[in-house]
């Protein structure tokens, strides 16, 4: 399936339903601009090869991430998601098979959604509280059953854009030049090939802590948002466009 429509502008109702969630913490792009703290996550994981290398680089520099999982991914290879949640990183829900769920009907959606939910939990033992749509795709159906099913919606404020595989010091170059207080950092440990990613991060990693930026899970993040009503929020970021996506691989966000 080809997913290159553009996905602005969107309906003003739907502005305003991110608007209210937004005021409620239930929907979340960046986290506090007054805090030099970053959110790694990464997507369309676990994968057998890559998600291990990412876990021993976040190991070995004492950094705590988000994992979006997909679910299919999460039957396939529970043990690195038990491994992901052992280290104190935080696990969210990716939808089960990475479709773009704006094309779904509300019963499909619910089952992508709680599919998931239920592997990680099984696996995990807690079910996820924090759920990023494939390809940062949302509607009203989409926002709507994610906030039923008491997930906060999470998109991102920075990417890597590794899945295009642009080579390493690209992806530096891109997050280093992006990366700033309360930023999403978006990339993947699955999908395709995330070599690029996992020999990019140290780097990443030792160059932002030499800013003084410190690395939580979004779960800290949300604790630090500040109070506002719905009206002060800022411009609410969106992808612009939605990349390829092939059956064999979710090359994308």
């Amino acid at each position: 399936m080809n997913l290159q429509s553009p996905i602005l502008p969107f309906p003003t109702l739907l502005w305003e339903q991110i608007a209210v969630l937004q005021s409620h913490n239930r929907f979340l792009y960046t986290g506090n601009r007054y805090l030099p703290k970053i959110a790694l996550t990464f997507d369309d994981g676990p994968n057998p090869y890559y998600t291990p290398q990412v876990l021993a680089v976040l190991q070995r520099y004492g950094v705590k991430a988000t994992f979006f999982c997909i679910g299919r991914q999460v039957a396939s290879y529970p043990d690195l998601v038990k491994q992901e949640y052992a280290d104190g990183n935080l696990v969210g829900n990716h939808s089960w098979s990475h479709p773009n769920l704006a094309l779904l009907s509300s019963d499909e959606i619910d089952s992508q959604i709680n599919l998931t939910s239920n592997a990680i939990q099984q696996v995990i033992g807690v079910r996820p509280t924090l759920f990023r749509p494939p390809y940062g795709v949302v509607n009203a159906r989409v926002l709507s059953k994610a906030n039923l099913l008491g997930l906060t919606t999470i998109i991102w404020s920075d990417e890597a854009r590794d899945w295009t595989t642009p080579g390493t010091s690209v992806i530096v170059s891109r997050i280093l030049s992006l990366a700033g207080d309360g930023a999403i950092i978006l990339m993947h440990d699955g999908g395709g090939d995330r070599s690029q990613t996992v020999a990019g991060l140290p780097t990443i990693i030792t160059t932002l802590r030499l800013r003084g930026y410190q690395f939580v899970t979004l779960q800290q993040m949300l604790k630090d948002l500040p109070k506002r009503p719905a009206s002060t929020q800022a411009p609410i970021f969106v992808p612009t466009t939605i990349p390829s996506a092939s059956p064999a691989a979710s090359p994308g966000p």
